[in-house]
Protein backbone atom coordinates (compact mmCIF):
# COMPACT_ATOMS: atom_id res chain seq x y z
CA UNK A 1 0.00 0.00 0.00
CA UNK A 2 2.89 2.36 0.78
CA UNK A 3 5.45 1.12 -1.76
CA UNK A 4 6.21 4.65 -3.00
CA UNK A 5 7.12 5.61 0.61
CA UNK A 6 9.99 3.08 0.81
CA UNK A 7 12.49 5.95 0.92
CA UNK A 8 10.66 7.43 3.92
CA UNK A 9 10.80 4.86 6.74
CA UNK A 10 9.89 7.51 9.33
CA UNK A 11 6.61 8.23 7.56
CA UNK A 12 5.72 4.54 7.31
CA UNK A 13 6.33 4.35 11.08
CA UNK A 14 4.14 7.41 11.56
CA UNK A 15 1.28 5.76 9.70
CA UNK A 16 1.57 2.63 11.85
CA UNK A 17 1.71 4.67 15.07
CA UNK A 18 -1.35 6.70 14.06
CA UNK A 19 -3.23 3.53 13.15
CA UNK A 20 -2.48 2.17 16.65
CA UNK A 21 -3.81 5.38 18.23
CA UNK A 22 -6.91 4.94 16.05
CA UNK A 23 -8.24 8.52 15.80
CA UNK A 24 -11.42 9.09 13.77
CA UNK A 25 -9.34 10.65 10.98
CA UNK A 26 -5.71 11.59 10.46
CA UNK A 27 -3.54 13.27 7.85
CA UNK A 28 0.24 13.40 7.40
CA UNK A 29 1.73 16.29 5.42
CA UNK A 30 5.33 15.95 4.21
CA UNK A 31 7.39 18.72 2.60
CA UNK A 32 10.98 18.79 1.39
CA UNK A 33 12.24 22.10 0.03
CA UNK A 34 15.74 22.56 -1.39
CA UNK A 35 16.83 26.13 -2.13
CA UNK A 36 19.95 27.56 -3.76
CA UNK A 37 20.58 31.32 -3.90
CA UNK A 38 23.39 33.09 -5.74
CA UNK A 39 24.17 36.79 -5.23
CA UNK A 40 26.52 38.56 -7.63
CA UNK A 41 28.22 41.86 -6.81
CA UNK A 42 31.02 43.44 -8.84
CA UNK A 43 31.09 40.29 -10.99
CA UNK A 44 32.03 38.14 -8.01
CA UNK A 45 29.94 35.68 -6.01
CA UNK A 46 28.93 37.83 -3.05
CA UNK A 47 26.91 35.06 -1.42
CA UNK A 48 26.09 31.46 -2.21
CA UNK A 49 23.70 29.52 0.00
CA UNK A 50 22.04 26.13 -0.20
CA UNK A 51 19.46 24.94 2.28
CA UNK A 52 17.20 21.96 2.71
CA UNK A 53 14.09 22.19 4.88
CA UNK A 54 12.19 19.00 5.52
CA UNK A 55 9.49 18.01 7.95
CA UNK A 56 6.09 16.53 8.53
CA UNK A 57 2.98 17.80 10.24
CA UNK A 58 0.15 15.77 11.69
CA UNK A 59 -3.54 16.57 11.92
CA UNK A 60 -5.95 14.22 13.61
CA UNK A 61 -9.56 14.29 14.75
CA UNK A 62 -10.88 12.47 17.81
CA UNK A 63 -14.48 12.93 18.92
CA UNK A 64 -14.84 16.09 16.78
CA UNK A 65 -11.69 17.59 18.35
CA UNK A 66 -8.74 18.62 16.16
CA UNK A 67 -5.08 18.19 17.12
CA UNK A 68 -2.08 19.52 15.19
CA UNK A 69 1.66 19.10 15.61
CA UNK A 70 4.80 19.12 13.46
CA UNK A 71 8.44 18.09 13.48
CA UNK A 72 11.39 19.12 11.31
CA UNK A 73 13.32 16.04 12.42
CA UNK A 74 12.41 12.78 10.70
CA UNK A 75 13.91 10.36 13.22
CA UNK A 76 11.36 7.92 14.60
CA UNK A 77 11.30 9.35 18.13
CA UNK A 78 10.62 12.92 16.92
CA UNK A 79 7.81 11.70 14.69
CA UNK A 80 6.32 9.66 17.52
CA UNK A 81 6.51 12.70 19.84
CA UNK A 82 4.74 14.87 17.23
CA UNK A 83 1.93 12.32 16.85
CA UNK A 84 1.45 12.03 20.61
CA UNK A 85 1.47 15.83 20.94
CA UNK A 86 -1.23 16.14 18.27
CA UNK A 87 -3.29 13.52 20.09
CA UNK A 88 -2.86 15.26 23.45
CA UNK A 89 -3.79 18.64 21.97
CA UNK A 90 -6.96 17.10 20.51
CA UNK A 91 -7.94 15.90 24.00
CA UNK A 92 -7.97 19.49 25.26
CA UNK A 93 -9.60 21.20 22.31
CA UNK A 94 -13.34 21.96 22.22
CA UNK A 95 -15.63 19.77 20.14
CA UNK A 96 -16.48 21.25 16.75
CA UNK A 97 -18.83 19.43 14.35
CA UNK A 98 -17.32 21.20 11.33
CA UNK A 99 -13.87 19.60 11.66
CA UNK A 100 -13.23 17.10 8.87
CA UNK A 101 -10.26 15.86 6.86
CA UNK A 102 -10.50 15.20 3.14
CA UNK A 103 -10.33 11.61 1.85
CA UNK A 104 -8.07 11.68 -1.18
CA UNK A 105 -9.49 8.52 -2.72
CA UNK A 106 -12.77 10.37 -3.35
CA UNK A 107 -11.16 12.94 -5.68
CA UNK A 108 -9.92 13.09 -9.24
CA UNK A 109 -6.83 15.28 -9.55
CA UNK A 110 -5.85 17.38 -12.56
CA UNK A 111 -2.48 16.87 -14.23
CA UNK A 112 0.07 19.62 -13.49
CA UNK A 113 3.67 19.58 -14.74
CA UNK A 114 5.86 22.37 -13.38
CA UNK A 115 8.99 20.44 -12.39
CA UNK A 116 12.17 21.27 -14.34
CA UNK A 117 14.24 18.08 -14.24
CA UNK A 118 16.69 19.52 -16.80
CA UNK A 119 17.10 22.82 -14.98
CA UNK A 120 18.12 21.04 -11.78
CA UNK A 121 20.89 19.27 -13.73
CA UNK A 122 22.42 22.51 -15.06
CA UNK A 123 25.83 22.98 -13.39
CA UNK A 124 26.10 25.50 -10.56
CA UNK A 125 28.78 27.38 -12.52
CA UNK A 126 26.22 28.13 -15.25
CA UNK A 127 23.73 29.47 -12.71
CA UNK A 128 26.46 31.68 -11.21
CA UNK A 129 27.11 32.98 -14.74
CA UNK A 130 23.41 33.89 -15.01
CA UNK A 131 23.61 36.02 -11.85
CA UNK A 132 26.77 37.74 -13.13
CA UNK A 133 25.13 38.33 -16.51
CA UNK A 134 22.09 39.86 -14.81
CA UNK A 135 24.34 42.29 -12.93
CA UNK A 136 26.36 43.10 -16.05
CA UNK A 137 23.33 43.72 -18.28
CA UNK A 138 21.72 45.96 -15.67
CA UNK A 139 24.89 48.04 -15.33
CA UNK A 140 25.14 48.43 -19.12
CA UNK A 141 21.44 49.23 -19.62
CA UNK A 142 22.02 52.99 -19.26
CA UNK A 143 25.05 55.21 -18.54
CA UNK A 144 23.20 56.72 -15.56
CA UNK A 145 23.24 53.36 -13.73
CA UNK A 146 26.16 53.85 -11.33
CA UNK A 147 25.91 50.72 -9.21
CA UNK A 148 24.14 47.41 -8.91
CA UNK A 149 23.44 46.70 -5.27
CA UNK A 150 22.65 43.04 -5.72
CA UNK A 151 21.84 40.66 -8.54
CA UNK A 152 20.40 37.31 -7.48
CA UNK A 153 19.37 34.06 -9.09
CA UNK A 154 17.67 31.39 -6.99
CA UNK A 155 16.44 27.85 -7.49
CA UNK A 156 13.75 26.20 -5.35
CA UNK A 157 12.70 22.58 -5.64
CA UNK A 158 9.78 21.37 -3.51
CA UNK A 159 8.29 17.93 -3.00
CA UNK A 160 5.05 17.59 -1.04
CA UNK A 161 2.72 14.75 -0.31
CA UNK A 162 -0.28 14.09 1.86
CA UNK A 163 -1.41 10.76 3.31
CA UNK A 164 -4.90 10.16 4.74
CA UNK A 165 -6.35 7.63 7.20
CA UNK A 166 -7.12 5.17 4.39
CA UNK A 167 -3.52 5.17 3.21
CA UNK A 168 -4.37 7.20 0.09
CA UNK A 169 -1.69 9.67 -1.00
CA UNK A 170 -1.41 12.72 -3.25
CA UNK A 171 2.00 13.91 -4.34
CA UNK A 172 3.51 16.78 -6.32
CA UNK A 173 6.95 18.18 -7.16
CA UNK A 174 7.65 21.63 -8.54
CA UNK A 175 10.53 23.97 -9.24
CA UNK A 176 10.69 27.77 -9.20
CA UNK A 177 13.56 29.90 -10.50
CA UNK A 178 13.79 33.61 -9.71
CA UNK A 179 15.99 36.46 -10.89
CA UNK A 180 16.06 39.81 -9.09
CA UNK A 181 18.21 42.91 -9.24
CA UNK A 182 18.39 46.31 -7.51
CA UNK A 183 20.35 49.17 -9.04
CA UNK A 184 21.04 52.86 -8.48
CA UNK A 185 20.81 55.62 -11.09
CA UNK A 186 22.45 59.04 -10.65
CA UNK A 187 22.15 62.29 -12.58
CA UNK A 188 22.71 65.97 -11.73
CA UNK A 189 23.05 65.32 -8.00
CA UNK A 190 19.97 63.13 -7.73
CA UNK A 191 19.95 59.38 -7.18
CA UNK A 192 17.13 56.85 -7.42
CA UNK A 193 16.86 53.12 -6.86
CA UNK A 194 15.06 50.62 -9.10
CA UNK A 195 14.27 46.95 -8.54
CA UNK A 196 12.85 44.20 -10.74
CA UNK A 197 12.37 40.45 -10.59
CA UNK A 198 11.04 37.55 -12.62
CA UNK A 199 10.19 33.93 -11.92
CA UNK A 200 9.55 30.77 -13.88
CA UNK A 201 9.07 27.05 -13.23
CA UNK A 202 11.75 26.44 -15.87
CA UNK A 203 15.30 27.78 -15.82
CA UNK A 204 15.34 28.29 -19.61
CA UNK A 205 12.36 30.64 -19.36
CA UNK A 206 13.92 32.99 -16.80
CA UNK A 207 13.95 36.46 -18.40
CA UNK A 208 17.36 37.76 -17.32
CA UNK A 209 17.57 40.48 -19.98
CA UNK A 210 14.09 41.86 -19.27
CA UNK A 211 14.76 41.99 -15.51
CA UNK A 212 18.00 43.92 -16.08
CA UNK A 213 16.43 46.43 -18.48
CA UNK A 214 13.34 47.10 -16.36
CA UNK A 215 15.30 47.54 -13.12
CA UNK A 216 17.36 50.25 -14.85
CA UNK A 217 14.23 51.82 -16.34
CA UNK A 218 12.48 52.08 -12.95
CA UNK A 219 15.56 53.74 -11.41
CA UNK A 220 16.00 56.23 -14.26
CA UNK A 221 12.37 57.29 -14.64
CA UNK A 222 12.25 59.02 -11.24
CA UNK A 223 15.50 61.00 -11.59
CA UNK A 224 14.83 64.69 -10.99
CA UNK A 225 11.45 64.04 -9.42
CA UNK A 226 9.66 66.96 -7.76
CA UNK A 227 6.50 67.36 -5.70
CA UNK A 228 3.26 67.55 -7.67
CA UNK A 229 0.53 70.13 -7.00
CA UNK A 230 -2.46 69.15 -4.86
CA UNK A 231 -5.27 68.10 -7.18
CA UNK A 232 -8.06 65.67 -8.00
CA UNK A 233 -7.44 64.20 -11.42
CA UNK A 234 -7.67 61.10 -13.59
CA UNK A 235 -4.96 58.56 -12.80
CA UNK A 236 -3.31 55.47 -14.20
CA UNK A 237 -2.08 52.83 -11.79
CA UNK A 238 0.86 50.77 -13.02
CA UNK A 239 0.29 47.01 -12.88
CA UNK A 240 2.66 46.63 -9.91
CA UNK A 241 0.51 49.09 -7.91
CA UNK A 242 -2.70 47.29 -8.90
CA UNK A 243 -1.08 44.04 -7.71
CA UNK A 244 -0.43 45.58 -4.27
CA UNK A 245 -4.09 46.65 -4.06
CA UNK A 246 -5.27 43.19 -5.18
CA UNK A 247 -3.11 41.51 -2.55
CA UNK A 248 -4.68 43.70 0.12
CA UNK A 249 -8.18 43.02 -1.23
CA UNK A 250 -7.66 39.25 -1.50
CA UNK A 251 -8.15 38.59 2.23
CA UNK A 252 -11.69 39.92 1.95
CA UNK A 253 -12.66 36.95 -0.28
CA UNK A 254 -11.71 34.50 2.49
CA UNK A 255 -14.65 32.74 4.14
CA UNK A 256 -12.72 32.83 7.42
CA UNK A 257 -12.22 36.62 7.30
CA UNK A 258 -15.88 37.09 6.34
CA UNK A 259 -16.90 34.82 9.24
CA UNK A 260 -14.79 36.85 11.67
CA UNK A 261 -16.13 40.21 10.48
CA UNK A 262 -12.75 41.24 9.05
CA UNK A 263 -13.74 41.51 5.40
CA UNK A 264 -14.63 44.56 3.30
CA UNK A 265 -16.87 42.23 1.26
CA UNK A 266 -19.02 40.69 4.00
CA UNK A 267 -22.65 40.21 2.82
CA UNK A 268 -21.78 41.53 -0.66
CA UNK A 269 -21.98 38.27 -2.64
CA UNK A 270 -24.00 38.86 -5.81
CA UNK A 271 -23.79 42.65 -5.44
CA UNK A 272 -22.13 45.14 -7.79
CA UNK A 273 -19.01 45.97 -5.76
CA UNK A 274 -16.46 47.01 -8.40
CA UNK A 275 -16.41 48.70 -11.79
CA UNK A 276 -18.07 46.60 -14.49
CA UNK A 277 -14.60 46.42 -16.08
CA UNK A 278 -13.33 44.28 -13.19
CA UNK A 279 -13.22 40.47 -13.29
CA UNK A 280 -11.15 38.72 -10.59
CA UNK A 281 -10.10 35.06 -10.69
CA UNK A 282 -8.22 32.68 -8.39
CA UNK A 283 -6.87 29.88 -10.58
CA UNK A 284 -4.87 27.06 -9.02
CA UNK A 285 -4.32 25.50 -12.46
CA UNK A 286 -3.03 28.52 -14.41
CA UNK A 287 -0.06 27.40 -16.57
CA UNK A 288 3.21 28.87 -15.28
CA UNK A 289 1.66 30.19 -12.08
CA UNK A 290 3.66 30.36 -8.86
CA UNK A 291 0.69 28.85 -7.00
CA UNK A 292 -0.17 26.18 -9.59
CA UNK A 293 -0.59 22.70 -8.10
CA UNK A 294 -2.99 19.77 -8.59
CA UNK A 295 -4.18 19.91 -4.97
CA UNK A 296 -4.30 22.44 -2.15
CA UNK A 297 -2.92 22.14 1.39
CA UNK A 298 -5.82 19.89 2.43
CA UNK A 299 -5.63 17.63 -0.61
CA UNK A 300 -8.65 19.21 -2.30
CA UNK A 301 -8.29 19.36 -6.12
CA UNK A 302 -7.46 22.91 -7.20
CA UNK A 303 -9.58 24.73 -9.76
CA UNK A 304 -10.45 28.10 -11.25
CA UNK A 305 -12.77 30.23 -9.10
CA UNK A 306 -14.39 33.46 -10.33
CA UNK A 307 -14.46 35.87 -7.39
CA UNK A 308 -15.76 38.91 -9.28
CA UNK A 309 -17.39 39.07 -12.71
CA UNK A 310 -17.98 42.35 -14.53
CA UNK A 311 -18.04 44.16 -11.19
CA UNK A 312 -20.27 41.71 -9.31
CA UNK A 313 -18.88 39.75 -6.37
CA UNK A 314 -19.24 36.19 -7.66
CA UNK A 315 -17.39 33.93 -5.24
CA UNK A 316 -15.79 33.25 -1.87
CA UNK A 317 -12.71 31.15 -1.08
CA UNK A 318 -13.51 28.17 1.17
CA UNK A 319 -11.44 25.60 2.99
CA UNK A 320 -12.99 22.36 4.25
CA UNK A 321 -13.94 23.76 7.66
CA UNK A 322 -15.74 26.91 6.50
CA UNK A 323 -17.36 25.08 3.57
CA UNK A 324 -18.94 22.59 6.01
CA UNK A 325 -19.96 25.42 8.31
CA UNK A 326 -21.74 27.28 5.49
CA UNK A 327 -23.01 24.27 3.54
CA UNK A 328 -20.73 25.11 0.60
CA UNK A 329 -18.09 23.24 -1.40
CA UNK A 330 -14.36 23.74 -0.70
CA UNK A 331 -12.69 25.74 -3.48
CA UNK A 332 -9.22 24.16 -3.23
CA UNK A 333 -7.86 27.36 -1.69
CA UNK A 334 -5.86 26.20 1.35
CA UNK A 335 -2.18 26.98 1.81
CA UNK A 336 0.27 25.84 4.47
CA UNK A 337 3.83 25.21 5.55
CA UNK A 338 5.17 22.50 7.83
CA UNK A 339 4.81 24.59 10.97
CA UNK A 340 1.19 25.67 10.62
CA UNK A 341 -2.12 23.99 9.81
CA UNK A 342 -3.85 24.81 6.52
CA UNK A 343 -5.53 28.19 6.14
CA UNK A 344 -7.39 29.93 3.31
CA UNK A 345 -5.02 31.58 0.85
CA UNK A 346 -4.31 32.34 -2.80
CA UNK A 347 -3.10 30.18 -5.63
CA UNK A 348 -2.89 32.53 -8.66
CA UNK A 349 -5.16 35.53 -8.01
CA UNK A 350 -5.48 38.02 -10.82
CA UNK A 351 -7.52 40.69 -12.55
CA UNK A 352 -8.49 39.75 -16.08
CA UNK A 353 -6.62 41.86 -18.63
CA UNK A 354 -8.37 44.32 -20.91
CA UNK A 355 -7.71 44.89 -24.61
CA UNK A 356 -6.15 48.35 -24.59
CA UNK A 357 -2.41 48.97 -24.70
CA UNK A 358 -0.84 50.73 -21.74
CA UNK A 359 -0.20 53.89 -23.80
CA UNK A 360 -3.82 54.11 -24.96
CA UNK A 361 -4.81 54.55 -21.29
CA UNK A 362 -3.23 58.01 -21.55
CA UNK A 363 -5.59 59.12 -24.34
CA UNK A 364 -7.77 62.09 -23.44
CA UNK A 365 -6.09 62.94 -20.12
CA UNK A 366 -5.31 66.67 -20.21
CA UNK A 367 -3.91 66.64 -16.66
CA UNK A 368 -3.41 63.51 -14.60
CA UNK A 369 -0.88 61.23 -12.95
CA UNK A 370 0.64 57.80 -13.44
CA UNK A 371 1.15 56.20 -10.02
CA UNK A 372 4.26 54.01 -10.18
CA UNK A 373 4.52 53.19 -6.48
CA UNK A 374 2.21 53.23 -3.46
CA UNK A 375 4.05 52.76 -0.18
CA UNK A 376 2.58 50.71 2.65
CA UNK A 377 -0.65 49.44 1.07
CA UNK A 378 -0.78 46.80 3.84
CA UNK A 379 -1.41 49.61 6.37
CA UNK A 380 -4.85 50.43 4.88
CA UNK A 381 -7.85 49.66 7.11
CA UNK A 382 -8.72 45.98 6.40
CA UNK A 383 -12.43 46.40 7.23
CA UNK A 384 -13.26 49.81 5.73
CA UNK A 385 -10.53 49.90 3.06
CA UNK A 386 -9.61 53.54 3.85
CA UNK A 387 -6.02 54.55 3.15
CA UNK A 388 -3.62 57.49 2.98
CA UNK A 389 -0.30 56.47 1.47
CA UNK A 390 2.92 57.97 0.22
CA UNK A 391 3.40 57.66 -3.52
CA UNK A 392 5.60 58.39 -6.50
CA UNK A 393 4.76 58.67 -10.17
CA UNK A 394 4.87 60.65 -13.40
CA UNK A 395 2.63 63.59 -14.33
CA UNK A 396 0.45 63.32 -17.43
CA UNK A 397 -0.13 66.39 -19.63
CA UNK A 398 -2.13 66.31 -22.84
CA UNK A 399 -2.09 62.50 -23.04
CA UNK A 400 1.70 62.29 -22.56
CA UNK A 401 3.95 61.32 -19.68
CA UNK A 402 5.96 64.39 -18.65
CA UNK A 403 8.02 64.81 -15.44
CA UNK A 404 8.48 62.48 -12.44
CA UNK A 405 6.98 63.30 -9.04
CA UNK A 406 7.45 61.95 -5.52
CA UNK A 407 6.89 62.90 -1.88
CA UNK A 408 3.10 63.18 -2.16
CA UNK A 409 0.18 61.38 -0.56
CA UNK A 410 -2.73 59.56 -2.17
CA UNK A 411 -5.86 59.15 -0.04
CA UNK A 412 -9.02 57.20 -0.68
CA UNK A 413 -10.73 53.86 -0.24
CA UNK A 414 -9.62 50.54 -1.77
CA UNK A 415 -13.13 49.56 -2.91
CA UNK A 416 -13.69 53.04 -4.31
CA UNK A 417 -10.47 52.68 -6.35
CA UNK A 418 -11.83 49.43 -7.86
CA UNK A 419 -15.16 51.17 -8.57
CA UNK A 420 -13.43 54.00 -10.44
CA UNK A 421 -11.59 51.78 -12.91
CA UNK A 422 -12.73 52.95 -16.34
CA UNK A 423 -10.18 51.17 -18.56
CA UNK A 424 -8.00 48.12 -18.11
CA UNK A 425 -4.81 47.50 -20.06
CA UNK A 426 -3.60 44.27 -21.68
CA UNK A 427 -0.22 44.44 -19.88
CA UNK A 428 -1.02 41.83 -17.20
CA UNK A 429 1.94 40.39 -15.33
CA UNK A 430 2.32 38.31 -12.20
CA UNK A 431 4.07 39.52 -9.07
CA UNK A 432 4.37 36.21 -7.26
CA UNK A 433 0.85 34.82 -6.84
CA UNK A 434 -0.84 38.13 -7.79
CA UNK A 435 -1.48 39.08 -11.42
CA UNK A 436 -2.49 42.57 -12.52
CA UNK A 437 -2.78 44.81 -15.57
CA UNK A 438 -2.41 48.59 -15.44
CA UNK A 439 -5.70 50.47 -15.02
CA UNK A 440 -7.13 53.94 -15.53
CA UNK A 441 -9.17 55.63 -12.78
CA UNK A 442 -11.76 58.35 -13.34
CA UNK A 443 -10.12 60.35 -10.54
CA UNK A 444 -7.85 60.20 -7.52
CA UNK A 445 -6.95 62.62 -4.73
CA UNK A 446 -3.30 63.76 -4.78
CA UNK A 447 -1.92 65.68 -1.80
CA UNK A 448 1.17 67.56 -3.04
CA UNK A 449 2.67 71.00 -2.57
Amino acid sequence: MHSHLQGHPGIIQAIKHLERLNPDQFEIYYENRIATKIDSKDQKVDSLSRSEDVGISIRLIKDKKLGFSFTTSLDSQSIQNAIETASEIANWMPEDPYHSLHSFGSSVYPSVDNFDTQGLKVPLADKISLAKSLEDQCRKADPRITSVRLASVSENSTETFLIDSQGETVQHKNTVYTASVTCKAESQGDSQVGSEFSFSNYLDNLEINSVAQLSAQWAIELLGARTPPTLRCPAILRNSVVADLLEFLSDSFSAEQIDKGRSMLAAKLGQMVFSEQVTLINDGLRPGGLGTTPFDAEGIPTRRVHLAENGFMAGILYDTYHARKKGETPTGSSVRGIKSPPSIGLSNFYMQAGRKSFHSLLDGISEGILITDLMGVHTANPVTGDFSLGASGIMIKNSKLTYPVRGFAVAGNILEVFRRMTDISNDIRFFGRIGAPSVRLSEISVGGS
